[in-house]
């Protein structure tokens, strides 16, 4: 079952709004904590530069008649969403399973987009049904094995690492946003801030 435009644009807003909330209200107060205001900041910067630049490396990668490098910068994508969603369950287990709510709102408009890139690479339809569905396994797996680990990470390095997905968050979300901005759609993204605010 296809979403419509609409429908697609309004749950990406929301899931934008929750990343950027979570990102204000529950990474940056934890890692100021830890870590110091600017020391937090740096880290997510930092985070934030990293985003978009694997975003835009992989984008090279994404050119039509290639579907395995397609398929593969799909699948590292997949990777890095999996890292920080576990990341998040280091700030406390509320604000994880928040972040993973979000992760999964953000993959249902996605799973469309990703197809069609496949398509667009070439691939068949049932081919790019399958890479894109085994890209979100990826990302369960890699979110599965983070959070496994999240507890067994020095002290010192958890909270640089939170801030690191807290610049992941920020990018994410307002990428997704600001790409679909319009009245409604800046209702759903003040509605999910408002829920990282409520649950912080």
């Amino acid at each position: 079952m296809y979403l419509t435009k609409a429908q697609n644009a309004l749950v990406t807003s929301l899931a934008a709004g929750i990343f950027v909330g979570a990102a204000l209200f529950d990474v940056f107060p934890e890692a100021s904590a830890r870590l110091g205001s600017t020391i937090a900041i740096t880290w997510m910067a930092a985070g934030l530069l990293f985003w978009w630049l694997q975003k835009h490396v992989l984008r090279r990668f994404q050119k039509p008649d290639m579907p395995p490098l397609v398929a593969s910068a799909l699948w590292f994508h997949s990777i890095l969403e999996g890292i920080v969603t576990g990341l998040a369950f280091g700030v406390s287990q509320t604000f994880g399973i928040l972040v993973l709510a979000a992760m999964t709102l953000h993959l249902l408009p996605e799973f469309f987009a990703a197809v069609g890139l496949m398509r667009g690479a070439g691939s068949k339809t049932r081919t790019s049904v399958a890479v894109t569905i085994a890209g979100f396994v990826i990302l369960y797996l890699s979110f599965g094995l983070t959070y496994v680990f999240v507890p067994q990470l020095d002290p010192t390095t958890l909270p640089a690492l939170i801030a690191l997905s807290g610049g992941a968050f920020l990018y994410v979300g307002c990428v997704s946003f600001w790409r679909l901005r319009g009245a409604r759609t800046l209702v759903a993204f003040m509605i999910g801030a408002a829920i990282a605010f409520l649950t912080a």
